[in-house]
């Protein structure tokens, strides 16, 4: 009997499992219409390279293939500037007057009573604008610690604050102008290698390299208020706006970072007329621009940090001291605005001299 009851309750189970793999099987060849593309993109070719106010002709080819028959179609780019199109969808125009320069994602959406299909695109936009060559007058001279590896630059009430680098030698020191003596200094940990540094309601803010770690310092007397993190991989040049503070990393990137949580909310690409301008090292806003070091040339480009566009260039070649002037590591690198003259500190690292300049025509 026990025999009997379990050869019925096994072929009770038997008969399950395959209602069950019956059912797997149906659901899974189901049939699934596929419908065909609307349209394919021609042009332009993804990566291809224009100018800023340039009018980016698209053509499409339409799928013979579709049944859908388009009845509008829209261009944007990821500020949500868009080009709306009602008829002759093969050959449409974006322009990019008010795009940003460097890579432009551009979304093409084609759409038919309730359907909707997207393609993406990019396209590089340089610079519509030749740089303006900036002149400069020397007005002071005055001495500066040629010990100093100097990161970041500022100025505030009559002194320089200075961030200086190195693993084992970072510093963070208010510094006399006239006698290039720091009045008051603190030292960083042995492990950090301390950049830019920026000043925001009333406090500064000092990077690392490759630490991803900043710090918060009363700006009177240079005591710690915290420490903040933030997400890119490295810290080069720091300077602030009126609402973000404005980093580098050593590419062609500039980012916003919100000052209280440290969030990047923003971001843009620097390119002048020719392409690309990279590394972008030690910063500094003024009057709506930001002024950015380029590692290892001894210039200092002029940036619009709505656009990405280089606007202009100052050429500082003939300020190297003599006796430095063979040494690659001892570039130019220090900026520092004083908006009551209107002129600019700048130094280099380990240079022995810190200049004021004034800027021809004025920023």
């Amino acid at each position: 009997m026990k025999y009997q009851i379990g050869f019925f309750f096994t072929f009770v189970l038997l008969i399950a499992s395959c209602c069950n793999k019956k059912t797997r099987t149906s659901d899974t060849t189901a049939n699934i219409e596929h419908e065909a593309l609307m349209a394919t993109i021609v042009l332009p070719r993804d990566g291809e390279t224009f100018k800023c106010g340039d009018s980016i002709h698209f053509k499409f080819r339409i799928n013979p293939d579709s049944l859908v028959l388009i009845d509008s179609a829209v261009i944007s780019n990821n500020k949500n500037i868009q080009n709306k199109f009602y008829t002759g969808f093969e050959r449409m125009t974006w322009s990019s007057s008010n795009a940003r320069v460097g890579k432009n994602i551009l979304k093409v959406t084609f759409y038919k009573k309730g359907r909707r299909e997207n393609h993406t695109i990019s396209v590089i936009l340089l610079s519509d604008q030749v740089p303006f060559e900036y002149k400069y007058k020397i007005i002071n001279k005055f001495p500066h610690d040629n010990q100093a590896f100097t990161q970041g630059l500022l100025y505030d009430g009559g002194m320089l604050y200075e961030s200086t680098g190195l693993e084992g030698q970072s510093t963070l020191r208010i510094v006399t102008i006239q006698t290039g003596i720091p009045v008051l200094k603190i030292n960083l940990e042995n492990q950090i290698f301390a950049e830019g540094i920026a000043l925001f309601n009333d406090q500064i803010y000092q990077l690392t390299y490759k630490s991803q770690i900043g710090f918060i310092y009363n700006k009177k007397n240079l005591q710690l208020i915290r420490r903040f993190d933030y997400p890119i991989k490295e810290g080069w040049g720091l300077t602030s706006d009126d609402d973000h503070l404005i980093m580098s990393d050593g590419s062609a990137q500039l980012y916003f970072i919100e000052p209280v949580y440290f969030t990047q909310v923003d971001q843009i690409e620097v390119f002048d007329n020719k392409g690309m301008v990279t590394y972008l090292n030690e910063l500094e806003y003024i009057n709506g621009k930001v002024l950015a070091n380029i590692w290892y040339k001894n210039i200092i480009v002029v940036i619009d940090p709505l656009t990405g566009k280089v606007t202009g260039q100052l050429n500082l070649e003939k300020l190297i001291p003599a006796e430095i002037k063979q040494d690659p590591n001892k570039v130019l690198n220090g900026i520092a605005w004083n908006p009551s003259t209107k002129h600019i500190f700048i130094t280099g690292k380990n240079w022995p001299v810190l200049y004021e300049l004034e800027i021809i025509p004025p920023l």
